[in-house]
């Protein structure tokens, strides 16, 4: 009988599974509850095994099975096709799947693990020369279809809710920068009204300091649609100083007020062909980064040049160097900086829109003094 020798070297078999399991996930991290996780279900297996030897037969109500495949109810799906004691073997599996998820493991990772059980049940057997029935080996793969399902539903359930999440967060850090700005220029446009402060004053340049952050923020969030929604590439011939330019018009208010210097150092016949919108997107946010972050009266340097058959294309700030991993830079709603304002996404669109065009966005970072972000695209696309 299976489930006796599943009980019988059952030590063996699970030895076996984890070390393949091992293998797989590489430096990922484990858990008590991760490790408790395959036990737990071999030991389940062996119970509905048993069981299996046991039943005169089953009835499936195919109705019901439908409406639980569809609902994605895996222990609903095993009590209507006539399997009750295949429930806890999906619950099992279903907690072991969040659990991976949790640890960051991949969709791969949840249907391998029980891969390799079935790889350690099988190497097992032929060691130790036990045959399986067919009756014994559709049992077996059943379970196991069964625990994939399990597994991969809920880990499945989890990720959409953790994305579901993630969304509403960022939709209401949005709103709340929104309305931040929407405050400060309903009073800043009411006390000029009502000639309280004058039109030079430092009121006026609230006003206009906010006027120019919501046309950042919807620039940026026009921009994150459109790589959702649209994320093809729309190549047109593209002279980047004339891109800079256009950047450079609204950055000078700024850059003025801080006493920056921007230095630009770029080839004015250096044409190529990208995405317009998504070039000019990525370049915006780079500029306004290096503006917000760099020193009082510091130097920002825009280079652009051709080197091969690759656009190099650099803007070095005086921000006074990266704290952190610089990897972790280009994740959303990170930031290194003191300064806080805004959602952290900025980065994160400009690398997604500058990989859309088959180019890469890298950061080095120049301790004590600021970092380059380095800008590598195809001259031709």
């Amino acid at each position: 009988m299976l489930y006796k020798f599943l009980q019988e070297n059952q030590k063996e078999i699970l030895a076996l599974t984890e070390q393949k399991s091992r293998e797989l996930a590489g430096i990922l991290v484990s858990s008590d509850q991760l490790k408790k996780g395959l036990p737990v279900f071999y030991a389940q297996l062996i119970t509905v095994l048993q069981l299996e030897q046991s039943k005169l037969g089953t009835f499936a109500n195919q109705n019901a099975m439908v409406e639980a495949a569809r609902a994605s109810d895996e222990p609903a799906l095993a009590m209507a096709s006539g399997h009750p004691s295949d429930v806890e073997l999906a619950k099992s599996a279903g907690v072991h799947g969040c659990e991976l998820m949790e640890l960051g493991y991949t969709l791969s990772h949840v249907v391998h693990a029980y891969g390799h059980m079935c790889q350690s049940i099988t190497e097992i057997a032929e060691v130790k020369k036990y045959s399986f029935t067919p009756n014994e080996f559709h049992d077996l793969n059943r379970c196991l279809d069964v625990a994939i399902a399990g597994a991969v539903t809920q880990y499945q359930s989890l990720r959409d809710h953790k994305d579901m999440h993630r969304e509403v967060e960022h939709i209401g850090m949005l709103a709340h920068e929104l309305r931040n700005c929407l405050t400060n220029i309903s009073i800043s446009i009411q006390m000029i009204k009502s000639g309280v402060v004058g039109i030079g004053g430092s009121t006026a340049q609230l006003l206009d300091d906010d006027l120019k952050r919501l046309n950042e923020i919807i620039e940026r969030s026009l921009t994150e649609v459109r790589l959702r929604v649209d994320p093809e590439v729309h190549a047109v011939s593209i002279n980047l100083l004339q891109v800079v330019d256009q950047i450079l018009v609204s950055a000078q208010i700024e850059t003025r007020l801080k006493k920056q210097l921007l230095d630009i150092k770029i080839d004015p016949s250096l044409t190529f062909k990208a995405d317009l919108q998504l070039i000019h997107s990525a370049l915006f946010n780079i500029v306004q980064n290096a503006i917000k972050f760099s020193r009082q009266g510091g130097k920002i340097e825009l280079r652009g040049a051709l080197h091969g058959e690759h656009i190099i294309i650099e803007v070095e700030d005086e921000c006074g160097g990266l704290s952190g991993n610089t990897v972790e830079l280009f994740r959303p709603f990170v930031q290194q900086n003191e300064n806080k304002q805004g959602l952290g996404l900025g980065l994160t669109i400009a690398r997604r829109a500058i990989e859309l065009n088959n180019g890469t966005l890298e950061v080095s970072n120049l301790l004590g003094k600021g970092c380059i972000f380095k800008i590598t695209l195809p001259s031709l696309l």
